[in-house]
């Protein structure tokens, strides 16, 4: 005994295939984090991107910090981190850019390098981080590590 079926299994899968939110099909936030031992120090770069229904945002951030192993090295001669957060959609095609960064010597940064933007989702929408840490070992050359991800459409 056959059945038969007001509508046909090639319209269905379409109108199914049609029906998929576009979510499903925007690229996920390309989040990424690194934590680099060197010369007794840690560096550590993060970037976090979220997408809301109508926003969507970057938060970079650099820091560099004693190892926590004991004896414990010396301070670095020197060091600089700096995160950065940029955007830019079809209307706005120049990066936007909103950068923080730290420096000293003898020492540690008080606080992380932090920076982000946040935008409304709109055509061509890119968000970018940057995340850097520089240092000089007491011994050594200069080491120097940066993060950086791009997503193109901001999860649209």
């Amino acid at each position: 005994m056959s059945h038969r079926f007001p509508f046909s299994l090639p319209a269905l899968a379409g109108a199914l295939y049609l029906a998929l939110p576009l979510a499903a099909f925007a690229s996920p936030p390309p989040n990424a984090n690194q934590t680099v031992p060197v010369c007794g120090y840690v560096m550590e770069m993060n970037l976090g991107f979220v997408a809301t229904g109508t926003t969507a945002r970057v938060l970079a951030q650099a820091n560099l910090r004693p190892d926590g192993f004991s004896p414990p090295a010396p301070p670095p001669v020197s060091y600089t981190v700096y995160a950065a957060g940029w955007w830019r959609d079809d209307t706005h095609p120049n990066w936007e850019i909103d950068e923080d960064s730290r420096s000293g010597s003898q020492s540690f940064p008080a606080e992380p390098a932090v920076a982000g933007q946040h935008v409304f989702l709109s055509g061509g929408c890119q968000l970018k981080g940057v995340a850097t840490v520089v240092v000089n070992c007491p011994s050594g050359p200069p080491q120097v590590r940066t993060l950086e991800r791009t997503w193109v459409g901001c999860g649209l």
